[in-house]
């Protein structure tokens, strides 16, 4: 039981579920790709919302230039799946970490931090999910940099102690 409620394991479990979870979602772009309002229309028509409705009648701004959004429709899909991977198989962590978030940042700003106006479910997205991606991605980047450091600090200390021994 005491396996269960290690942080270890919760962090682990979580870094491997976001990994699959982006792996899984640049999959699922590819293959909706090219239909009706899928995602390539959605890149290259959706308005950036960067914080929702907000005032009344905001529409947001733009679309991207199609010298942005035409790249960003392609890379985005690539990005997800093979950043995904890496963070779920625990390679480099730090920097796919980083990436995710920054990926999953411009997300936010597409689609705005409160996309339906309200904090309160109302059959509209209600709270970007994204935001808590981004913290859940940032707790496994420092909480592997914390295990890198102790990691070495434990090495550092071992190797002093044999340098020491006298034979005891």
């Amino acid at each position: 039981m005491k396996f269960l409620f290690n942080l270890n394991t919760a962090v682990t479990v979580n870094r491997i579920t976001l990994g699959v979870f982006f792996f899984l979602s640049g999959i699922s772009n590819y293959l909706n790709f090219s239909v009706k309002n899928g995602f390539y229309q959605t890149v290259i028509t959706q308005k950036l919302q960067l914080w929702g409705p907000f005032p009344s009648g905001w529409e947001g701004v733009g679309p991207l230039p199609g010298i942005i959004a035409v790249p960003y429709a392609w890379l985005l899909p690539l990005a997800e799946i093979v950043l995904g991977a890496l963070f779920a198989l625990n390679f480099w962590v730090k920097w796919t970490g980083l990436l995710l978030m920054l990926m999953t940042f411009s997300i936010v700003l597409a689609f705005g931090i409160i996309p339906a106006g309200s904090l309160f479910p109302n059959a509209a997205e209600s709270f970007n999910k994204n935001i808590l991606f981004i913290t859940l991605i940032w707790i496994c980047i420092a909480y592997d940099a914390y295990a890198q450091k102790m990691s070495r600090r434990r090495e550092r200390t071992e190797s002093e102690f044999t340098a020491t021994d006298d034979g005891f």
